[in-house]
C-alpha cells in the first residue's frame, strides 16, 4: 500500500497542476466576463479590486487560483507599477501564508500529508538545494506555494526566507505587470494568453524537468 502513495500524491499535484494550467482554457468566456467587471470596477474603486487580487494570490496557498491569469490581469488593469505592486504584495502574502501553515504544522499531520520520506526531505530542504528550489519555484503553479510551506516545515530562517522570495516574486511581478500592461495597451490577446496560459505552462514544465534532473 505504501508504495502506490508516492505516486497518488504525485498524481494529486499533477490533476491541480492541470485544472490551474488549463482552466483558463476551458473557462476562457468566464474568465474574461470577470476581468471586463473588474476592470470596469477599478476605475471606480481600484483599492478594492487590488485588494481582491491580492487575496487571491495569498488563497493560492489553500485553493487552485490561476495566478497567470491573475497577475496578467493586474498588470492589465493598473499598468506596469501598478500592477507590478498588487502582484508582488499578493506573491509575498501568498509566500508568508505558506511559510507560517508549514512552520506550524505538526509533524503527525505533516507525516499525514506528505509521508514520512517527503517529510524528511522537507526538513532537509534549508540545506543544499533548498534556497535555490525555492527561488526557481516562484513562477510555478503548485510548486511555488509546496516550496513555501516546506520551507516553514525545514525552519528555514525567516530573513532569508523573506530575502529569497522578495527578490524573486519581484522578477515574476516584473514580468507579469510587463506582460499585462503591454497586453491592455496593445489590445493583444496574445499576449493575454502568455501571460495566463503558456508562460505558467513551461515554467511548470521547466521545473519539473528540472526536479527530474536532480533526483
Amino acid at each position: 500500500m505504501s508504495a502506490h502513495r508516492p505516486l497518488g500524491r504525485w498524481l494529486v499535484l499533477a490533476s491541480i497542476g492541470a485544472l490551474v494550467l488549463l482552466g483558463p482554457l476551458v473557462f476562457a468566456d468566464q474568465i474574461e466576463q470577470i476581468a471586463n467587471t473588474a476592470a470596469d470596477k477599478a476605475r471606480h474603486n481600484p483599492m478594492m479590486v487590488a485588494s481582491l487580487i491580492v487575496a487571491a494570490l495569498a488563497l493560492d496557498v489553500f485553493l487552485p487560483v490561476p495566478n497567470g491569469v491573475t497577475n496578467t490581469l493586474a498588470g492589465a488593469i493598473f499598468g506596469f507599477a501598478g500592477g507590478m505592486a498588487v502582484i508582488w504584495i499578493g506573491l509575498m502574502a501568498a509566500s508568508l501564508l505558506g511559510y507560517g501553515v508549514g512552520a506550524m504544522a505538526a509533524r503527525p499531520l505533516a507525516r499525514r500529508l506528505l509521508g514520512e520520506q517527503e517529510l524528511e526531505r522537507a526538513h532537509r530542504f534549508a540545506a543544499g538545494f533548498g534556497p535555490i528550489l525555492l527561488i526557481l519555484s516562484r513562477p510555478v503553479p503548485v510548486f511555488a506555494e509546496l516550496a513555501s510551506l516546506a520551507a516553514g516545515m525545514s525552519a528555514m530562517p525567516l530573513r532569508l526566507f523573506l530575502l529569497l522570495t522578495g527578490l524573486a516574486n519581484l522578477a515574476v511581478a516584473f514580468v507579469y505587470a510587463g506582460i499585462g500592461a503591454a497586453a491592455m495597451s496593445s489590445n493583444s490577446g496574445g499576449l493575454a494568453m502568455l501571460g495566463a496560459v503558456i508562460l505558467p505552462l513551461c515554467a511548470w514544465l521547466t521545473y519539473r524537468w528540472w526536479l527530474g534532473r536532480l533526483s
